[in-house]
């Protein structure tokens, strides 16, 4: 008789004697999960899958638990496989880059290649990211982070960004590596306090779970440290699975068994019962070459020039009026083709032809009532307007009035 048949007999048998007992399953299922060996990403999915199994079909219970734990006893459990706990994988690795001069990093997220540095989009496919930090021959630490269309340098003293290739926004380095909404990925360059903050988390098990195990990622045997953070905003806020931090999403940190480095991380946000990367470091390398220059962006001839607003000698008329009067103000501008009441509403230094040619002869079909987001300081106000070619465009216009003037400021959404 075949090996397996007679087997799966037997598995029948024994399945049989001990009937559709529920709290069997539940039992057994429960002890493989509570080991103190944590398994690795795709096991743990597995168990959960396997408990649905069962819990739906009970003709061979018996058979299930037992192929279950055999399977586990070859991977999950494998005396080769040491128990490695968050703190002291974490502890390691933060010890191993604490001599790091400078990093490369490669990375890509699914955003758009212009948009803010922190956006995010489910619906998107993948943009690269590339990132660098140095401290430098003049004793000062540069950083710069690149979307294709969107890039920023900390150079000495001074911070500076180009969107499109031609809108610059510049300022003073105040000391943080974060201005211009750069901070969650710049931060990523600071590959020691990531770790830091990790430990921190591991330390507070009431809070924070985590798990640490074994994996293979192409090929190759890696530690895995595995975290899941709940969204900073509800269900149903405007700003949900916008941004990372505005998601349900887990996290996943790679180390090098031997070295303990971090060699990569991979986020995947929860949405609908559906787990989507939409985030993943390629490439890391530590103390690399990397000339100083990378760190001066070249401004070009034609650069349109962020600026602060400022007070204008009819400036309480805008400052009286609601989100949604200021909406209807700043595309009956752009309707009206009046560039210099458009430049009210927005801080560029001059408004450039694309501009013109884009907003310029709008037809506003609808204005909605404003709301606001749990993750925004201004207001939305829902819109739809016809274009000079005749498309339609539908959005929400995002203005905010938190700066020195109170009057009213275009901040996204066209």
């Amino acid at each position: 008789m075949n090996s397996d048949k007679n087997i799966e007999q037997k598995l029948e048998k024994l399945a049989g004697a001990l009937g559709t007992r529920d709290t069997f399953i539940n039992d057994v299922m429960n002890r493989i999960e509570d080991s103190p060996v944590q398994p690795g990403k795709k096991e743990a999915e597995n168990i959960v899958l396997r408990r649905i199994i069962m819990k739906n079909s009970f003709k061979f219970t018996a058979a299930a638990i037992i192929v279950a734990a055999a399977f586990l006893s070859l991977t999950v459990w494998d005396k080769g496989v040491p128990d490695v706990m968050a703190n002291e994988l974490l502890t390691s690795a933060i010890e191993a880059v604490q001599d790091t001069h400078s990093i490369y990093i490669k990375a890509r997220m699914r955003t758009l290649p212009q948009d803010n540095f922190m956006y995010l989009n489910l619906d998107l496919d993948f943009v690269p990211i590339e990132m660098w930090k140095k401290q430098c021959h003049d004793g000062q630490l540069r950083v710069r982070v690149d979307k294709p269309r969107r890039q920023v340098a900390f150079d000495n003293t001074m911070v500076t960004m180009i969107i499109n290739r031609n809108y610059v926004c510049k300022g003073r380095h105040c000391g943080s590596y974060g201005s211009y909404d750069s901070r969650w990925l710049s931060r990523l360059l600071w590959v020691e306090d990531l770790l830091k903050n990790e430990l921190e988390l591991a330390q507070n098990s009431e809070k924070h779970d985590l798990l640490v195990y074994h994996d293979e990622v192409q090929g190759d045997k890696k530690l895995v440290v595995q975290r899941f953070s709940q969204a900073d905003v509800s269900k149903g806020d405007h700003l949900r699975n916008n941004f990372i931090q505005d998601s349900d999403r887990t996290y996943f940190y790679y180390f090098d068994p031997a070295t303990k480095l971090l060699e990569g991380l991979q986020i995947l946000v929860h949405a609908d019962e559906e787990d989507i990367l939409v985030f993943e470091i390629t490439d890391i390398a530590y103390n690399v070459e990397i000339g100083d220059t990378l760190f001066t962006l070249d401004i070009p001839e034609d650069a349109v020039f962020d600026k602060e607003p400022v007070i204008l000698p009819d400036n309480e008329k805008y400052v009286k009026m609601t989100p949604k009067e200021a909406a209807l103000a700043f595309f009956t501008a752009c309707a009206e083709e009046n560039w210099q009441e458009y430049l009210k509403f927005s801080p560029a230094s001059r408004v450039t032809e694309r501009t013109k040619q884009y907003l310029g002869g709008i037809e506003i079909i609808s204005l909605g009532e404003p709301f606001q987001s749990e993750g925004y300081g201004g207001w939305f106000i829902p819109y739809e307007f016809k274009l000079k070619s005749g498309k339609i465009k539908k959005h929400n216009l995002a203005i905010r009035n938190d700066n020195p003037t109170k009057r009213w400021m275009v901040d996204g959404g066209i």
